[in-house]
């Protein structure tokens, strides 16, 4: 049966993410920028092929992302390319257990709350000026309104009004989605009713080309049941047999956590689930790399202890000294991306800061080095040599497999971010 129970079991099938091929940017006018986007493209799709070869020599299945050739299918309706390329497709899938989670093609399957906040927020004129026809709207908005602020007294207007705007929708919704309990939500509106909000509106997710069709064909053909529900990841998901870690990033405030608890309680109810608080994506903080073994960016080694006793806990640090190139890049753009060898492309920084600055977020705070996708106990892929986590996995009898995803930089995704395991051998086991 094709399953996950743990993080570190034999792997036998594994998403793997792709770039647009290079053609994608040849309508760029600026040779610097347009070289070094196809040089990128290129090279990307060459660090990948290395990972293929390399998973391939241990017998794993691999299922690649699609993408689509014609540009046109990740515009939106300004005319805008705001779609980057799928390439970290654990930030968005997990598999727990039997079952795996995906976005869906249609924002509308399965109850998507994502295309109903979207839709709704966007979906009349008269949203701008406070001003909603639908009842149904009214209660759906303060909903919301509920969930951002919990037991903050608010009318329907109000709610309306302090989210009628796509720039603060956008800088909020996400923050919130993940602890959305989508039984509760249908008890507040019909749902035979949510797919109408909108429908006539082109958002640029209904636009976007589909990813995950080669993923859904996988799954299909092996009996996997499927969750659409993008925001189940394993990037802040540690599957530990019967205990299931869940990070409580992007949570807006404490008071939401309870919420998040209740969703995911709800989902696993074969689990014990467990909220931690680490900082950003769960596996750019920590992972678990086999029983016994954890490697972590976190100094704060009571928090693991706390949750993991009697495993050792090896804390590595980014080491940004030794990236002087990197580091040229600070005062230029704050290190949110890095391309080697493009660090005094100013043509390029202002590309990107005006075209894909959405592409990018901050590579300046990730730590790849823990960022690293075991094969077995035995066997772990690396994106490079450190030390400390080397002598660590020989400590433990733990092989590494170095494979050097170059411009995890700019894609800010390591060897776990580009992938996501969907089939690991092993039954469910009890850990602690």
């Amino acid at each position: 049966m094709v399953s996950v129970y743990q993080c570190f079991d034999p792997l036998k099938a594994c998403i793997v993410g792709r770039t647009y091929p290079p053609e994608f940017y040849s309508g760029i006018k600026n040779v610097k920028v347009r070289s070094a986007m196809e040089r990128l493209a290129i090279e990307t799709e060459e660090d990948y092929q290395k990972l293929i070869k390399k998973l391939e020599e241990f017998k794993v299945e691999v299922i690649r992302l699609d993408v689509s050739d014609n540009v046109d299918d990740y515009r939106n309706h300004d005319g805008v390319v705001d779609a980057p390329p799928p390439m970290c497709p654990r930030d968005f899938s997990a598999q727990v257990g039997d079952t795996f989670y995906m976005p869906s093609k249609n924002y509308g399957e399965n109850f998507d709350v994502e295309s109903l906040y979207c839709s709704m927020m966007t979906a009349n004129p008269s949203w701008d000026k406070g001003k909603v026809q639908e009842d149904r709207e009214k209660v759906l908005a303060k909903y919301f309104e509920d969930l951002l602020q919990p037991g903050r007294p608010i009318s329907y207007d109000a709610a309306i009004k302090s989210y009628r705007t796509r720039d603060k929708m956008n800088r909020h919704m996400w923050k919130f989605l993940q602890g959305i309990d989508r039984e509760e939500l249908e008890k507040v509106i019909i749902a035979a009713e949510t797919n109408t909000i909108g429908s006539n509106v082109k958002f640029p997710s209904n636009k976007r080309f589909y990813a995950w069709g080669s993923v859904k064909k996988w799954l299909d053909n092996h009996d996997v049941p499927i969750v659409y529900d993008q925001y189940i990841s394993s990037a802040g998901c540690w599957r530990l047999g019967k205990d299931l870690f869940f990070n409580y990033v992007n949570i807006i405030n404490k008071l939401n956590e309870e919420s998040f608890l209740k969703k995911w309680r709800r989902l696993f109810p074969n689990h014990r689930v467990h909220g931690v608080d680490v900082p950003g994506h769960g596996d750019g903080a920590m992972h678990p790399v086999k029983e016994g073994l954890i490697i972590s960016v976190k100094h704060d080694v009571n928090l693991y202890k706390n949750f993991y006793p009697d495993w050792e806990v090896v804390s590595v640090t980014a080491g940004w000294d030794k990236m002087q190139p990197l580091l040229k890049m600070k005062k230029k753009n704050h290190m949110r991306w890095w391309i080697e060898g493009e660090e005094d492309n100013d043509d390029l920084i202002d590309y990107i800061d005006k075209w894909l600055g959405h592409w990018v977020t901050y590579a300046g705070e990730s730590v790849f080095d823990v960022n690293v996708l075991p094969i077995d106990e035995q066997n772990c892929i690396v994106n490079g040599y450190n030390k400390k986590i080397f002598d660590a996995f020989d400590r433990h009898g733990i092989t590494p497999h170095i494979v050097n995803f170059r411009h995890r930089w700019f894609w800010d995704g390591g060897i776990h971010c580009i992938t996501s395991d969907v089939w690991r051998e092993g039954e469910m086991r009890t850990l602690f």
